[in-house]
């Protein structure tokens, strides 16, 4: 009886490992196989005053269930190793994306600095006027090129022409401490009170312009960084640039990070419950097996007792005969 206790207890053990394989594989053909093999289970259970052979049991979970819980295992192991990759994958890009948002949250921010840079390069332009006009005012050279300095490299815009960015020959310039300021531009900045706005910025091949507008005339122009230029823009050429808001490149990217995760975990999900053709052939081959009665005949067959019987049978009337 004892033996019998053990070999339904190891019986249920074995369901119990494929229920939880199934649930990491989620295939109905193992719940099939499940609601089968415990079916199977349930006649040893309930039907032990027939005095069946536990040990055919035993039989069926080596011949049957065991070969299918190692197969299982052995492809379960193999597909966390790779999913395993796939977010070792998501968390790096993870870290990427966070470092992006602390460093966006911790105190510089483009959209908020460019509309300082207003405010900045107008009282520089009115300084300018001022000295030159013999009003002595301070210049502040290093402020106006905080925005190009923290910025230039990861938001300003990479392609546009040369050719529309830098001033025209011939121009006429006011010169004051290394910084020239076409004489008609500003004119147009004192007439219009210094109220500009930025546009954007542009890094090509290295060299950096800053484009902006006078407001209430609705016209723009560059500052040529590299030469410490300000020149008015003509409208034929200003109309050809992009002159849409700077975006961080690194956010582009983060962007594509964001996209990429939800592939790899829609990857990983597809990749767990996902089986080979060749090994989802063989649950089905198992299914129809256990769905055959041949299999529970044979459990329950009462062939060798009726053989066991017959040769005692004989053996007596041997005897008898003797």
């Amino acid at each position: 009886m004892d033996q019998e206790k053990e070999i339904l207890k190891k019986s249920k053990r074995r369901i119990q490992k494929l229920k939880l394989l199934s649930k990491f594989f989620g295939q109905t053909e193992l719940i099939n196989i499940i609601i089968k093999t415990e079916i199977i289970q349930s006649y040893f259970e309930t039907k032990s005053e027939l005095g069946l052979d536990f040990n055919k049991l035993e039989l069926f979970h080596l011949q049957y269930t065991d070969s299918l819980l190692v197969l299982l295992d052995k492809i379960k192991k193999q597909k966390e190793a790779n999913i395993l990759t796939i977010y070792k994958e998501i968390d790096a890009n993870k870290d990427y994306i966070d470092s992006f948002v602390d460093r966006e949250n911790g105190g510089r921010n483009f959209n908020i600095d460019r509309k300082y840079q207003n405010g900045y390069v107008s009282e520089f332009l009115e300084n300018i006027y001022s000295n030159l006009t013999d009003v002595r005012k301070p210049i502040d050279y290093k402020k106006i090129r905080e925005l190009s300095n923290n910025y230039a490299v990861e938001y300003y815009r990479t392609t546009a022409k040369m050719e529309f960015l830098i001033s025209l020959p011939n121009i006429k310039c006011y010169e004051f401490e290394n910084v020239d300021v076409e004489r008609k531009l500003l004119g147009k900045l004192n007439s219009n009170h210094f109220k500009i706005r930025f546009l954007c910025g542009y890094n090509i091949n290295n060299q950096i312009f800053e484009l902006f507008k006078i407001t209430d005339i609705d016209e723009d122009f560059i500052w040529n960084l590299q030469i410490n230029e300000f020149y008015i823009i003509p409208e034929d050429i200003s109309v050809l640039l992009d002159k849409s808001p700077n975006t961080s490149s690194k956010k582009s990217f983060v962007t594509e990070l964001n996209t990429k995760n939800k592939e790899l975990e829609e990857r990983a999900k597809i990749l767990k419950t996902t089986l080979p053709d060749q090994v989802i052939s063989i649950l089905e081959k198992y299914k129809e097996n256990l769905e055959n009665q041949e299999i529970i005949n044979q459990l329950l067959s009462i062939d060798e007792e009726l053989n066991i019987l017959n040769s005692m049978l004989t053996l007596n009337l041997n005897n008898k005969l003797q």
